[in-house]
């Protein structure tokens, strides 16, 4: 297939359910079906189909097929395009050959999980931040990124910010505390330094899209909170309470949040996404993102990232 159309994929990204999507599938590195996505968004599964098909449409997908165990009709699954071996039949490994395949990958190279380690760096970012108590009282970026970088200071003491431009910083100094890390793995550094200030910034007020290299970490605002794994700025831990308590809690949590601002809600319940989507969609807030993770001690959670409505609340 040729390249994607720029246009076109930015298109088809513009739908934050949809980028949601995207973001799992490349996250996980598993085809899924649309069933299988439509129970992880709350989705109608011909909701979810048609989301998965616009992005394959666009080359940010590719499809094929997953055998059902007991026969039948095989599935059609979907996979991001990154994490589809060219030529090779798309294939779910089942039981006990799937956690060796994870294993062998996770000993392979930590670069193929860049996505959890930024997640694992952004909890970390937040917790600072959430230390200092600092918080930019309006989504002055510079004043958040000032309040970021202090933070982060106190585990990086060379951190600093190099450039300030508009709603666009440039922070150096994570790349030496994270020497080590990069003179083995570059991308594996450079995910952690994404990680660690997108959470700090996005807890002092001012979500952004970050990006790194080599040392040279730059943010930019993203006012809209689209950008790829948005970072939230409140967690809310319902693992071991009722799918029913657990939606009361994330309720009263995001009443403080600004418009846009980004909700974590971690849950172990059954259905439980579907009962969060359900909440969400009334009140006009917006499911973007589940995913099955772990937390920093190594629990077991499925995470859920709710963005809150931006227009009036409906009642």
């Amino acid at each position: 297939m040729p390249a994607a159309d720029d246009a076109a994929v930015a298109r088809a990204l513009a739908v934050p359910t949809r980028a949601g999507i995207y973001r799992r599938l490349r996250t996980e590195g598993q085809p899924l079906a649309a069933r299988e996505v439509a129970d992880m968004f709350g989705l109608h599964p011909n909701v979810a189909r048609n989301h998965l098909d616009q992005l394959a449409d666009v080359g940010l997908v590719v499809t094929g097929r997953r055998k059902h165990p007991g026969g039948g009709r095989p599935a059609k699954v979907y996979v991001a395009r990154e994490q589809a071996a060219p030529g090779r039949e798309l294939h779910v490994p089942q039981g006990s050959q799937l956690a060796v395949h994870t294993i062998v990958q996770l000993i392979a190279g930590l670069s193929e999980h860049r996505a959890k380690l930024t997640l694992l760096a952004e909890e970390q970012g937040r917790r600072l931040v959430a230390a200092t108590g600092g918080r930019a009282d309006a989504r002055d970026f510079e004043a958040a990124a000032v309040i970021a970088v202090e933070a982060l200071r106190a585990a990086f003491p060379e951190v600093r910010v190099a450039e300030v431009e508009g709603d666009r910083v440039v922070v150096q100094g994570l790349e030496i505390g994270l020497r080590l890390i990069g003179e083995v793995d570059g991308q594996v550094g450079d995910a952690l330094a994404t990680g660690f200030l997108r959470g700090a910034l996005a807890a002092a007020g001012a979500p952004a899209t970050v990006t790194a290299h080599g040392g040279r970490v730059e943010a930019e605002l993203d006012e809209a909170g689209l950008g790829a794994q948005p970072s939230p700025v409140a967690t809310v831990d319902a693992r071991g309470e009722s799918y029913q308590r657990g939606v009361v809690a994330a309720m009263r949590a995001i009443v403080p949040l600004r418009p846009g601002d980004h909700l974590e809600v971690l849950t172990d319940g059954q259905g439980s996404p579907a009962a969060y989507a359900r909440w969400a969609d009334r009140a006009g807030h917006q499911l973007v993102d589940v995913a099955r993770t772990r937390d920093v001690k190594g629990r077991a959670a499925v995470r859920l990232l709710l963005r809150k409505a931006t227009g009036p609340l409906r009642s």
